[in-house]
């Protein structure tokens, strides 16, 4: 863990012990000593810098070029961050990513959902954390937040005056696989990467709280 991200995660749950609070539920749960993809619902500018305290470890994530402006670039840039081009393939930003993984002790966070929940429901999910944990064989950690879609602003971010609870689920990993790779196949992997995501959520944060999967085809926990 770098003197860079400790100064930042400790400045984080200093503002949160004064102005807000932070529960974090799960820390058994997270792998030791290897590099992982984390993945969780998304509803604020503060899920990040919260996700990589919960973790523990050194947190690269993605994040729309359009963030990366002053004084936020700033930021995003302490927190280990890379643009991404959301109208397009991004290829240079997801060979950056799968680099991460080849670290001893790296967290890839990444929001399936693509962006902020809107309504603060979970949102159907993208391919491209399926498509990274199979190209590299990586254990996945499902992360779910509820409380922090009250920080919608930057002025919320430097005073946190809100209760977060963050849940740590247990690490899982795609099955050895004899399917041919294709789009069908990821969105399959993707609805049980979502399904991962959702246990951990209060009901009132999904759409259909009875739509679970009961039965993994795609993932195991390890």
């Amino acid at each position: 863990m770098s003197k860079l991200f400790k100064i930042c995660d400790l400045g984080l749950r200093f503002t949160f012990f004064i102005f807000g609070e932070l529960k974090i539920e799960g820390f058994e749960n997270i792998p030791k000593n290897k590099s992982i993809i984390t993945v969780s619902n998304h509803l604020s500018i503060i899920d990040p810098p919260l996700c990589a305290s919960a973790v523990g470890k050194d947190t690269k994530f993605l994040a729309k070029k359009e963030l990366f402006k002053f004084p936020f670039n700033i930021f995003l840039k302490f927190y280990g961050a890379f643009p991404i081009n959301r109208g397009k393939l991004d290829m240079s930003a997801i060979n950056w990513a799968k680099n991460q993984l080849n670290s001893k002790n790296n967290s890839l966070l990444i929001f399936p959902e693509g962006t902020r929940s809107k309504n603060l429901k979970l949102q159907k999910g993208f391919n491209g954390a399926a498509m990274i944990a199979m190209d590299t064989d990586s254990v996945i950690l499902p992360i779910s937040i509820s409380g922090s879609e009250k920080c919608r602003n930057y002025l919320q971010f430097i005073f946190p005056t809100m209760s977060v609870c963050i849940k740590i689920g247990k690490p899982f990993k795609i099955k050895s696989l004899s399917e041919n790779r294709n789009k069908k196949l990821y969105e399959n992997i993707t609805n049980e990467i979502m399904n991962r995501i959702s246990i951990l959520l209060p009901k009132s944060y999904l759409n259909e709280p009875s739509d679970i999967i009961k039965k993994y085809k795609y993932t195991k926990v390890i």
